[in-house]
């Protein structure tokens, strides 16, 4: 309970910082209160050092929640709340989980105005946990299904700490953050920073319209923004002269903009710095937290200097192709769901085998891709696999190829050819996919084709795909595209 111990002495220590979203605030003093008394709410559906999945929005009541799960010694897993039914069930079978917290009333007990709790009542032989493990987020990666990586107290404070030093993270900071607390942008950068800094953690739900941001950042006047790439295009986006004087005061005393997860636009990234200044780019791994961090980038430059104890090396693979090897004081243990996998992915020398490409040069790490391609749609990274395994499953579907295109608006979107068997009805796919996955995964375009265009070696012409579905926004569509 190393972790829970840290937080509420932390919490104890600065009683007069604030969580706070644009209509409420809570004092640290009082999510305290709040947290020990939602620990006695679960005792009546779970016994202390339960696997407890936690899958909720952003609100007041999430870090009360969390500080609970903690402070019975059970061990929290957080949890995308946009994950399906069919998801959380794998996860409760996949990483034997004792209790669900979701923001939906499932016939458990309520236990905030956003949120209620109930036993899975999983039974059978599940995996075992690291004996320290204290948390558990999850990632896509390159799995079928989330990850759930496994973390140590230590791991999750040194995040923590390591950030806090190199953003100069001070009580006086008031965070706003547009991401989800389950991520590691808002996790490792804002919520368990602030809280042992005694920094204020002000909660944006969801990605709202550009008017509604500019007005969060107007009413709260954050000294750091926190947010994915969409939340400033959105932002530069909303016309110069509707913005007015006291917006604009309140951009400019922005003194942290922080955005992951791709890279911003040059027209976006100028627009920002015309608007309240350089984006600072996260970037960071699941399995491995922060790696560097770059107060003020330029446009085409790099990642960013790495942060202290870090240690990032770029060697090649069995196939040549050179990848970022990554240590950091902060790395995860093991994959609870995927025996061994994390392991796999851990070299010689105890450094994190990661997927990007790039390189790195007097301590600045400059990333030029991926060896092994995901899926990105608006911050959330997720693999080709967990999309096209459920459209394989689909009855009359012989092949499938899944992609990521860009729509002639600029939008990115995901789309997939499918080989069919006879006549599939497109519209009934889709319906299929919406209830096996969540709605950001599920193809835009789904296209029915008799045969995937292949090579002579047999395998299928990503490019040539991709032309079969960029000419779906030439022509007009049917059969449920």
């Amino acid at each position: 309970m190393r972790l829970y111990e840290a937080l509420a002495a932390a919490l104890r220590a600065h009683p007069d910082g604030r969580l706070t979203t644009t209509r409420a605030a809570r004092a640290y003093r009082d999510v305290l209160v709040d947290s020990t008394a939602k620990a006695v709410l679960l005792d009546r559906i779970a016994p202390r050092g339960a696997r407890v999945l936690l899958a909720m929005p952003n609100h007041l009541g999430y870090v009360s929640s969390l500080l609970a799960v903690l402070s019975r010694g059970d061990v929290p897993v957080l949890a995308d709340p946009s994950l399906t039914t069919a998801e959380i069930d794998t996860l409760i079978t996949d990483c034997g989980i004792d209790a669900v917290i979701a923001a939906d009333d499932t016939g458990g007990i309520q236990i905030d105005d956003r949120s209620w709790a109930r036993a899975t009542g999983a039974e059978g032989p599940r995996p075992a946990l690291a004996h320290d493990t204290e948390l558990c987020r999850l990632t896509s990666g390159s799995t079928r299904s989330p990850a759930c990586i496994e973390f140590r107290a230590e791991a999750v404070l040194a995040a923590a700490t390591t950030w806090a030093e190199a953003s100069e993270l001070t009580p006086d900071d008031r965070s706003l953050c547009f991401a989800g607390l389950y991520n590691g942008l808002a996790f490792n950068t804002t919520l368990i920073p602030n809280l042992l800094t005694g920094a204020q953690v002000i909660l944006a739900t969801g990605l709202p319209s550009a008017g509604s941001i500019l007005r969060q950042i107007t009413s709260t006047e954050p000294t750091i923004l926190v947010a994915f790439p969409e939340a400033y295009n959105r932002v530069t986006e909303y016309p110069v002269e509707a913005i007015s004087t006291a917006t604009r005061a309140a951009l400019a005393a922005i003194r942290l903009r922080l955005s992951s997860a791709a890279p911003l636009s040059a027209r976006t990234a100028a627009r920002m710095v015309a608007l309240s200044g350089p984006v600072s780019d996260y970037y960071g791994i699941a399995e491995t937290g922060p790696i560097t961090f770059h107060r003020t980038p330029t446009a085409g430059g790099n990642n960013g200097r790495l942060l202290p104890g870090v240690s990032v090396a770029s060697r090649p693979r069995t196939d040549g192709t050179p990848v970022l090897h990554v240590r950091t004081r902060s790395m995860g243990t093991k994959y609870l769901n995927y025996p061994g996998e994390f392991e796999r992915s851990v070299a010689s020398d105890g450094s994190y085998v990661t997927s990007d490409t790039g390189t790195v040069i007097e301590g600045q790490v400059t990333l030029s891709g991926r060896a092994h391609p995901t899926l990105e749609i608006g911050g959330r990274k997720f693999s080709v696999d967990s999309v096209r395994d459920p459209i394989l499953s689909f009855d009359g579907v012989a092949d499938c190829h899944v992609v990521q295109i860009t729509t002639p608006s600029g939008r990115p979107c995901v789309a997939a050819a499918v080989e069919t068997v006879g006549v599939v009805d497109m519209t009934r796919l889709r319906a299929h996919l919406r209830a096996a996955i969540a709605a950001y995964k599920v193809p835009e375009v789904l296209l029915g084709v008799d045969a995937l265009p292949r090579g002579a070696t047999g395998k299928v012409k990503s490019a040539a795909v991709r032309e079969l579905l960029l000419r779906t926004f030439r022509q007009p569509r049917g059969g449920g595209q």
